[in-house]
């Protein structure tokens, strides 16, 4: 699966869930949002990169909820969109946006500065730090890197709001060494009235590949 394959599907999502689903009837039934396309574009996600990384050691968890337990203190739970585990050691956790929407100054949120506590405390935790419970509720236990990012992969730079937000997010998270953004298309959203393919940003999206095999 290619660049422009991932944003295709993408843009078909988008389409298919302005659709009712539900059987044709007679009867007046219209739809006034979308359905979610969160879950598909997550499943996709992982394929797509699972694919591009090409590495049968690794393991993809897609929307886990997992614990961090932390010594002396509470422990704390977080759900990746995306975890990739080598070797029982969680070495990535990927956050999937379709935009920021109205998270278009996320950076200056209280939300992303407990982020940043949590990520600081994760690459400081030592042997089994991190456990979830597969569906067959067996529990597993995990390492967790040093090197651990939270890596912030937005799908559209549209619907952010004015482009200086982008522009000021970008900057922001460079100076910092616990997180990463990427904004993979432009021009149009992949949700837009005309069904117009968006523009591929390239170069995110080599950055992005780069950057999740320097961690693993």
């Amino acid at each position: 699966m290619n660049n422009q394959e991932f944003i295709s599907h993408i843009c078909n999502y988008y389409k298919e869930s302005r659709e009712l689903k539900i059987p044709d009837n007679p009867y007046k039934i219209w739809r006034g949002v979308n359905h979610s396309i969160s879950s598909k574009s997550e499943d996709l996600f992982a394929l797509f990169i699972a694919k591009r990384l090409n590495d049968s050691t690794l393991e993809f968890i897609v929307d886990k909820t997992m614990t961090c337990k932390i010594s002396g203190g509470k422990s704390i739970q977080f759900r990746p969109d995306l975890a990739i585990v080598e070797n029982g050691v969680l070495t990535h956790s990927i956050d999937l946006k379709m935009d920021m929407g109205y998270k278009r100054r996320y950076f200056e949120t209280e939300a992303f500065e407990n982020l940043q506590k949590r990520f600081n405390i994760f690459r400081k935790q030592s042997f089994e730090s991190v456990s979830y419970k597969k569906n067959d509720n067996t529990k597993i236990y995990l390492d967790v890197s040093s090197k651990i990012k939270n890596q912030i992969v937005v799908i559209s730079e549209k619907n952010g709001g004015k482009s200086s937000n982008r522009r000021d997010m970008i900057l922001d998270i460079s100076k910092r060494d616990w997180v990463d953004i990427y904004y993979l298309t432009g021009v149009v959203h992949p949700n837009n009235a005309s069904n117009k393919s968006p523009r591929l940003n390239v170069e995110e999206f080599d950055r992005l590949i780069k950057d999740i095999r320097v961690l693993v």
